[in-house]
């Protein structure tokens, strides 16, 4: 695996959907900026197309976003189970009475 030594620039393929207003049908421009080694980590910027209007996210801060948001859908998934065990006791409680 090589090392960063300078930035590196993508475009995805598909474009924003209308919710981002003046952005919609625009594609997303990212941009790996690697860091100076002093502690300051590698950066991702994200950015529509054809604008100048950056959003800037170290990776270790996405990373850690991309796990929280996993966990997260993991824990409502358990809950939904839980819920629906509860209703159906219930409804079995309900039903004898």
């Amino acid at each position: 695996m090589t090392k960063l030594h300078k930035a590196v620039r993508r475009v995805t393929n598909t474009a924003l959907d209308g919710s981002f207003g003046p952005d919609r049908n625009k594609r997303i421009v990212i941009t790996i900026i690697p860091g100076n080694g002093q502690g300051t980590g590698d950066r991702l910027e994200l950015r529509p197309e054809r604008t100048r209007r950056a959003e800037a996210i170290t990776v270790a801060d996405c990373y850690r976003y991309a796990l929280r948001c996993r966990v997260n859908s993991e824990v409502l998934a358990k809950a939904r189970e839980r819920k629906a065990k509860k209703a159906r006791r219930l409804a079995a409680q309900t039903a004898m009475i």
